[in-house]
């Protein structure tokens, strides 16, 4: 057994002997050491020789690695193009549904109905001019007109305003008048010269017969340039009335519309003259809506209707003091002054 390990040690030796050899440095002169056998030398050629540099394999190696059959072989894309139009312009880009805006209508401006029109002017009619004094005491109403304050110039009232054809001359129908006012009332007194007095009409009816009319714009300037009928123009009658039809006096108001019908409040006498009569009246301002004083004007006319048919409701023929007069055109009546006492 000794002799066994002994053996065993010395072959252990022998093997590695080499090895150590090629680590220490070698002496000059001494004796190179044997070659291991050709199993070891084998053995550490595999293990100690470097490998190689990797580096990119030939086309012969991939071919060998990796078939042709199985290399995905790209596809050449061909760009899509878009053909122009006949005209040459670019094509419309169509928007996605989901993107395209919802337009919201919007809402309908009202167009204008009409332009207003403006028909404010002057204050003063540029027609006839009359004047009502201020009376300091107010006068009896008894138609006589013989009181101070009557003393007063006369205004003509015949220029023929209506139907011609019946009228023949002044003492068929024409007449005078004189005006005056206080804080209360405007005051007229007319006489007219009529040889045939006919009334046989009432209430809405009373101008068909012998009658005055007052026509009376109460806001000139507010409407100045309007040609019809508003709110702030008055048409009031007087009918002296008619004993033997029974028919009292009574005064009637056309115009306005909304406040038209009898009028209590205008109280007037009337009594008989040669060839005609005279009449005494005083109306009351507030019919009119007016809180008077000296220097107003208003728009004026004062007329009288004839009848001289006992036996029909018609009237034949009108006489004023404006010779333009027409009763649904402002326009074309006088104007009136409120002024002070008469010198």
């Amino acid at each position: 057994m000794r002799i066994l390990r002994i053996r065993n040690v010395l072959l252990l030796s022998l093997m590695l002997l080499p090895l150590l050899g090629c680590n220490l440095p070698q002496r000059g002169g001494g004796q190179a050491l044997p070659s291991p056998d050709l199993t070891l030398t084998a053995i550490y050629s595999v293990l100690l020789t470097p490998a190689p540099t990797q580096g990119p394999l030939p086309t012969q190696a991939l071919t060998t690695l990796l078939p042709s059959a199985t290399l995905p072989v790209p596809t050449a894309v061909a760009p899509t193009l878009i053909a122009p139009t006949a005209t040459g312009a670019p094509p419309t880009p169509v928007m996605p549904t989901a993107i395209i805006p919802t337009a919201i209508p919007a809402s309908p401006t009202p167009a204008p109905t009409h332009t207003p029109v403006s028909y404010v002017g002057p204050a003063v009619r540029s027609g006839p001019k009359f004047v009502a004094y201020y009376f300091q005491r107010e006068p009896t109403i008894d138609g006589v007109f013989d009181e101070a304050e009557w003393v007063l110039d006369r205004y003509p009232v015949d220029y023929l305003v209506y139907n011609t054809g019946h009228w023949t001359n002044q003492d068929d129908l024409s007449g005078s008048v004189m005006f005056g006012w206080d804080d209360y009332y405007l005051y007229i007194a007319a006489r007219v010269k009529d040889n045939e007095y006919v009334q046989n009409s009432t209430g809405a009816k009373l101008y068909l017969g012998d009658s005055l009319e007052v026509l009376l714009d109460s806001q000139v300037s507010k409407d100045y340039y309007l040609a019809e009928l508003s709110g702030d123009d008055f048409q009031l009658g007087i009918s002296p009335g008619y004993t033997a039809l029974n028919n009292a006096p009574e005064a009637y108001l056309w115009f306005p519309r909304k406040i038209a019908g009898s009028q209590p409040k205008v109280k007037f006498a009337a009594v008989a003259a040669d060839l005609g009569y005279r009449v005494e009246v005083k109306i009351p301002w507030e019919l009119f809506g007016i809180d008077p004083d000296i220097g107003q004007h208003y728009g004026f006319a004062f007329s009288i209707s004839d009848n001289d048919n006992i036996n029909r409701e018609v009237q034949q023929s009108m006489v004023s003091i404006v010779s333009t007069r027409e009763l649904g055109d402002p326009t074309t009546w006088g104007d009136l002054e409120l002024s002070g006492r008469k010198r």
